[in-house]
């Protein structure tokens, strides 16, 4: 079934925003918006009005609190936060994880299947990214296509303005001067955020 996006030009508006290092609430509003001159939806206004910026903190916490229980090892020079489904009591819900490696090459993403440091409950169930996901699912047409850059948004909006205002460097940078940054999809497209430095 054929959806109402160009995958194309809607990576480049996701990208044009994240590079813009705007608000994150902003970033994303403008993001459905966009999206929202495409194709008439009746979710569109409760996808702007989520908070992303409300689950900053929680983020962030989680971040920290991960490395400071699960310090980094030396070898370590890049961190990735990825996305997957999962199912459980018969519900899917996205998940995220921490893992780091010790190459990393902004050109291939195979770096992250080769972690070399996996922190005990480094898995996350962040709330608004399964309340768009509730949103977006029952959407026969486009619910693939929003499924694809809707969690990579949220992701990298919010991952890349805790790296850029808020993130405590000094746990992250006990062996190294910079740590390069990552999200995405465990299956697919990602983001290389602001490093750590």
């Amino acid at each position: 079934m054929k959806n109402n996006f160009d995958h194309e030009i809607s990576w480049e508006q996701l990208t044009k925003l994240f590079d813009a290092h705007i608000p994150v609430n902003d970033a994303w509003t403008k993001l459905i918006e966009f999206h929202e001159k495409k194709a008439p939806k009746t979710y569109w206004d409760k996808l702007k009005n989520f908070d992303l910026a409300a689950e900053k903190e929680v983020l962030k916490d989680w971040l920290q609190d991960l490395v400071t229980k699960s310090p980094l090892p030396e070898t370590v020079s890049a961190l990735w936060v990825g996305m997957f489904k999962h199912t459980q009591d018969g519900k899917e819900m996205y998940v995220i994880y921490l893992a780091g490696a010790d190459t990393y090459s902004k050109d291939d993403i195979i770096w992250t299947s080769t972690p070399s440091y996996l922190p005990g409950n480094r898995y996350a169930v962040p709330a608004i990214l399964n309340e768009i996901n509730d949103l977006i699912e029952k959407d026969k047409t486009d619910y693939y296509f929003l499924d694809w850059i809707l969690p990579l948004a949220y992701s990298a909006f919010i991952l890349d303005e805790v790296i850029r205002t808020s993130l405590d460097k000094k746990i992250f940078l006990k062996h190294k001067a910079e740590l390069h940054f990552t999200t995405g999809h465990e299956s697919g497209d990602y983001l290389d955020l602001t490093s750590i430095k």
